[in-house]
């Protein structure tokens, strides 16, 4: 009866503490020594049996919760068992007495040390172990790291520590739901198993992040081929929730004794690595280098700084002239978000737009560009400047938006700009993530009266199938072609037909990146409507933006009554 007591009592403290305590690696010992000094406590008071069989019943318990198999739990309980014979068949020559509670304590002990050997194995899982994937967590990673580290000391070899992001993980969260995201996350939990097999361990770090411990490793280009491997493996589509799912891993990769001396540090340095990664456009590995830390830091300033950039209005609008080659006239101007932080000055966007997408500021950012750019161009039109047409960029995030469409319209009803006069823009790789989702939104878009573009053609996914299925207007030329047009055939070869293609699906071309006369009229006699870039003016701010327009040659300003500018 004290024996339960006691067990009852340890039980039922596990429900008042703090699941950090029951999680702890020490928890399980624990557990056992405190529940055999309290039911040991318990019997002697009671006077219900000899000090042998309290004995007994501590090393059943002890056994219980340090075996790791079921066939040492079998091994071991026969060992004790025999051990309890002996003891019992001692106290029967002692006293002439076989006592039946003394038969029935065997049944009874060995249930209890079952129960804890389960109840042990139970906590040491919830301790140790993802419960989605079934793979090692954070901690347990970072002992096998250590333990990795201790024996690679020993043995004089080296070990590479991997991290592993999966790319745009949270926008599939974001617009499918955490069903769809869990079953994705077990679905490369599964081929990530599958490509190492029995050699490595792989770990689940948290949220979309995997960590793999390579012992043993011979060379920097043995663990590169891995993590090679591992983005081909990743990249087919995963079919979930009847439909098909592409998503893309950046690695980073930190090895010792070069990078780190510790396992701490090691993982620290192989999750810098991965951040440098999907900086470098995601879906490569990195090795970690020496600045990376550095580099992380300002990041994370960066990024909290951001956070506060929209209520204090740091972000500002600037426009880039978009000329049509008929007539040498500005038509258009493309909007473009910039940063002016208080102590770094002007931020380039390729530092910031890439934190705002994966932060989920991108969505307030362009929501507010989206209404600035409006109501500047619709004051430029009040005040009889050129008509132009204003381009905005939309990003995935946006799209993704259930409000999209509402916001769009609200937007241009507000404004008073006239929706013929708005053109979104959106790249090939945005379009392609749900095409059949994307092609209802685009359709929606365009019954508002707008324009829609695709932005870096020529990079992604261009092809005939795509082109007829969205409702695209304009076709934008990446520039990566531009630039070597006039000293590459191959080049030149690529923009004629992109040309081509546009025409006969009478769609308009515009020609990003110009940055030379010799380009510009080699558009001009392939038969590109409009071009873009320092040919005609880099950048500006609004306010040089607007004497750009009144400055412009054929230019003639109307009579208009003036309203307040905007920055």
């Amino acid at each position: 009866m004290g024996a339960l007591f006691g067990l009852m009592l340890l039980c039922g403290s596990l429900i008042v503490l703090p699941a950090g305590v029951v999680g702890a690696s020490w928890f399980p010992g624990f557990l056992a020594l405190s529940d055999t000094a309290i039911t040991t406590g318990l019997i002697y008071l009671s006077g219900e049996a000899s000090s042998d069989l309290y004995l007994t019943y501590f090393v059943i318990i002890l056994i219980a919760t340090t075996t790791r198999t079921p066939k040492h739990l079998f091994a071991l309980l026969s060992v004790v068992c025999a051990i309890y014979g002996m003891l019992l068949y001692r106290e029967v020559r002692e006293t002439g007495v076989l006592l039946e509670h003394h038969l029935l304590r065997v049944p009874l002990l060995l249930i209890m040390a079952i129960f804890y050997s389960r109840t042990v194995e139970s906590v040491r899982n919830l301790s140790q172990y993802d419960s989605l994937t079934g793979l090692p967590n954070r901690l347990q990673f970072l002992r096998l790291v250590t333990k990795g580290l201790a024996h690679t000391g020993y043995a004089k070899q080296h070990i590479a520590v991997l991290s592993l992001d999966l790319d745009g993980f949270k926008l599939i969260n974001d617009t499918l739901g955490y069903r769809v995201g869990d079953q994705l996350l077990k679905g490369v939990a599964a081929r990530l198993t599958q490509c190492l097999g029995k050699g490595h361990m792989l770990a689940r770090h948290g949220g979309d992040e995997f960590t793999i411990l390579l012992e043993g490793a011979s060379s920097s280009e043995q663990v590169a081929r891995l993590a090679q491997e591992i983005i081909g493996i990743v990249a087919p589509a995963f079919k979930l929730a009847d439909r098909e799912i592409f998503i893309t891993t950046s690695i980073g990769i930190a090895l010792y004794p070069q990078d780190a001396g510790d396992a701490g540090s090691l993982i620290k340095n192989a999750d810098a690595a991965m951040s440098r990664a999907k900086q470098q456009g995601k879906n490569v590995y990195q090795f970690y280098s020496a600045d990376m830390n550095t580099i992380a830091y300002e990041r994370l300033v960066l990024e909290n700084s951001l956070r506060k950039a929209l209520a204090r209005e740091e972000i500002v609008s600037f426009y880039q002239p978009q000329v049509e080659l008929a007539t040498g006239e500005i038509v258009g101007v493309e909007a473009l978000a910039r940063w002016k932080h208080p102590d770094l000055g002007l931020v380039s966007p390729t530092q910031f737009i890439s934190i705002a997408e994966e932060t989920g500021l991108i969505v307030p950012i362009g929501d507010w560009m989206l209404r600035r750019t409006c109501t500047q161009v619709k004051a430029w039109h009040d005040w009889a400047l050129p008509t132009v047409k204003l381009t905005v960029n939309l990003s995935a995030r946006q799209l993704k938006q259930p409000n999209l469409v509402e916001m769009v319209s609200r937007t241009l009803q507000e404004t008073g700009l006239n929706p013929k006069h708005l053109d979104l823009e959106l790249t090939e790789s945005i379009l392609m993530q749900d095409t059949e989702l994307n092609v209802e939104t685009l359709r929606e878009l365009k019954l508002l009266g707008i324009h829609l573009s695709i932005d870096d053609f020529g990079t992604g996914y261009s092809s005939l199938s795509y082109l007829t299925r969205f409702p695209i207007d304009t076709l934008k030329i990446d520039q990566t072609f531009i630039r070597d047009i006039t000293t590459s055939h191959d080049a030149e070869v690529i923009v004629t037909a992109i040309i081509a293609m546009a025409h006969a699906l009478k769609m308009k071309v515009i020609a990003e990146g110009v940055e030379n006369e010799a380009q510009l009229t080699l558009l001009r006699e392939l038969g590109c409507h409009e071009t873009q870039g320092f040919v005609h003016s880099q950048p500006l701010p609004a306010a040089e933006m607007e004497e750009l327009l009144r400055g412009w040659p054929g230019h003639h300003e109307r009579t208009a009554v003036p309203t307040p500018r905007l920055q």
